[in-house]
Parts: structure tokens; sequence; C-alpha cells
């Protein structure tokens, strides 16, 4: 196994011909910041640009995939002097867009390997991913709503269904492995022990297919969905999103921000999840 030690936020390694790709801010629970989103776009395209790799697996450091887009950064993010606040928030969507599309778009299938939590734009990826295996202690949702904001990607109505999706992102709730697999998330749901296994197992198995051939499939699936205009989608769906962001007052966002710096993360979305129970 081979290790890439040019990035921060990830790590970025070779097994084979399998490169993985781990999300690594465990102590911010592999929260996405704007560097994050720039290293994994990098890191996929340095997977696609190597002939020897086959697949690529996506996972989180510490027994979590990621807790979702850092909100500290976002509702703590000023535009510079002279550019609009729109358009600071767009740089965000897209950047989370662009790592969605990049995944879709890849010549090799990806595969994400789910333990924890994966919410807001991390649900996303895991969406964009062609394959998903979770851990039976995996958490999906996108609470974006909880805090007047929107998915960065829509990918949800395209997995999971219409209705379903309008369940989860009309409430923010949350499922558990087993109904995510149930729904269409996941593919499959392993012990959290043998998740690290399945999902190179599941790569390796891949590894067996000629290169081109798996190249011709994912493209011809993907083409199907992009002609009932998937991606026109995606990017009306960033301009929602930009919309429904500034929603918020000003009032609203130095709240959130400042429950953010005196809860942290990880509390914060606890907190939030169990006012939204109790109601």
């Amino acid at each position: 196994m081979s290790l890439t030690n040019k990035f921060e936020t990830i790590t970025y390694e070779t097994k084979n011909s399998v490169s993985i790709i781990t999300l690594n801010r465990p102590k911010k629970l592999n929260a996405i910041n704007e560097q994050m989103t720039e290293e994994v776009w990098e890191a996929l395209d340095q997977a696609e640009k190597d002939k020897n790799i086959n697949s690529v697996i996506m996972k989180g450091a510490g027994n979590n995939f990621s807790a979702g887009v850092d909100l500290k950064e976002v509702f703590d993010r000023p535009a510079p002097i002279g550019e609009e606040p729109s358009e600071k928030w767009r740089e965000h969507v897209d950047s989370m867009l662009n790592v969605s599309l990049k995944m879709w778009d890849l010549k090799v299938p990806v595969i994400a390997s789910v333990d924890g939590h994966a919410l807001g734009g991390a649900a996303d990826w895991v969406l964009s991913a062609d394959i998903a295996i979770a851990s039976d202690k995996a958490v999906f949702g996108e609470p974006e709503i909880r805090f007047g904001s929107a998915p960065p990607t829509l990918m949800m109505p395209w997995i999971v269904g219409m209705k379903k999706t309008k369940e989860l992102l009309f409430t923010g709730d949350s499922v558990d492995a087993y109904e995510g697999q149930r729904i269409g998330v996941f593919n499959k749901v392993v012990s959290q022990e043998n998740l690290e296994d399945q999902t190179l197992n599941m790569a390796e198995k891949m590894s067996n297919i000629p290169p081109s051939a798996l190249k011709i499939t994912k493209v011809t699936i993907n083409k199907v969905y992009e002609m009932m205009n998937l991606k026109e989608a995606l990017d009306y769906n960033a301009e929602s999103a930009i919309s429904m962001f500034f929603l918020n007052t000003e009032k609203d966002i130095a709240e959130i921000s400042q429950s953010l710096k005196e809860e942290g993360l990880g509390k914060f979305l606890a907190n939030a999840n169990s006012k939204f129970e109790e109601k």
C-alpha cells in the first residue's frame, strides 16, 4: 500500500488497483470545510488519471463518514469587501456540487464506505457514489432544513424516489443503516468490524472486470439519468440552495454561529436533533 502525504484534510492511498480517500478531520466529525472539498476533488482527479486504478473507496476516519458541511465555517463566513454575500455562498455550494459531479463522472466506480454519521453535504457524496456500503452503526440524513438551508446537491430524489425524499427533506429526519438500505441509499449493511474488509472485497471484485467494460457500463447507466435532465436539475437546485440560505436573517445566522462556537459541532447537532424529536 502506498500513501500520498500532500493532503491535510484527507488521506490518499492506493492498495493494488484501489484508491482509498479518507476524510480525515476526526475531531470535527470529518466536517467538510472548503479545503476538504478542494482536496477530495483533487484526489478523485488523481485516481482517475492513474491507469492502475480500477475503483475508488471514499470513507471517513474515526468511525464517522462525515457530519456534513462544517457549519462553523459556513455560518461564520464573511464576504470579502466589495463582494456580494450570495457570491461567497455560491462558491460553497458550487464546490460541494463539483465533488458530487466529479464522483458521478469519474471513469472508475466510486464506493462509499459509511460508518457513523453521513449527514448533509456528506450524505450528498454518499448518494453520488456508484455503490454505498454501510456499517450497522451508520446514520444517514439531510438535516439542513432545520438550519434554514438546503442540500447543495439534490441527488436524493434520483436515488430513493420522490415520496421518501419529501419526507426526509421536509423534516430533516435521519434514518439508520437498515432503513437506508431499504430505501436504496445503501447496497448492503455489514457489521462495523467488517466494513473495511467488505468494502475492499467489493472493490477487488470490480478489479476482476475489464476496466473498459466497467467504464462503458457506468457511463451508459449514468447517461440514462442525464437524459432525464439530472444535471440540469442539480444546477437548478444550486440556485435554490443559494436563495434559501438568505431567507435566514442576520440574527438567525449570528445565533447559529454563536451556538456552534459555544457547543461545538457534535453537541450542536445532537441538541438540534433532540429539539425536533421533542416536538
